[in-house]
């Protein structure tokens, strides 16, 4: 393999990051991607993190600090995906060390990511990691319609 950078998200990432997201399931367009990836680039409390091999985008994560005022403040992955082509060669092991690194950087002690009960891989993938299951929950949504004038 050449070799792999791992490096903050640009703006120009954009069709890739939106292309990736359509693999992990969560189809978006460039554009969608592009209005809000600002307020990741050069933020404090939040960051994407791209994979990037022969100048193409082939993994991301995101990563977050998460403060609620009832448990002790974490980092948490709210995505992370690499390119089909390129699983299983390290890529997903760069991506979630950067992440790592960026948590304890940060100060936190405590690093945290959710995932789908079906994707048995992931699973595997990070348990293997060293993550541990905490626990099992549901996710409940609903869909309100926004007041006229909000974002």
């Amino acid at each position: 393999m050449s070799a792999l950078l791992i490096r903050s998200a640009r703006l120009d990432d954009s069709p890739a990051l939106a292309a990736l997201s359509e693999q992990l399931g969560y189809a978006t367009s460039a554009a969608n991607v592009a209005s809000r990836l600002p307020r990741y680039i050069d933020a404090s409390e939040r960051r994407v993190i791209v994979a990037e091999l022969d100048g193409q985008v082939i993994g991301w994560t995101s990563i977050e600090i998460v403060d609620h005022f009832y448990i002790e403040i974490f980092a948490e992955i709210s995505g992370f995906v690499v390119d089909s082509a390129h699983r299983g060669q390290g890529v997903g092991h760069a991506l979630m060390a950067e992440a790592e690194l960026w948590t304890s950087e940060m100060g936190l002690a405590g690093l945290r990511l959710k995932t789908n009960v079906v994707r048995i891989e992931a699973h595997r993938f990070y348990e293997g990691l060293g993550f541990e299951r905490t626990k099992t929950q549901y996710t409940y949504v609903k869909k309100l319609a926004p007041a006229v004038g909000s974002r």
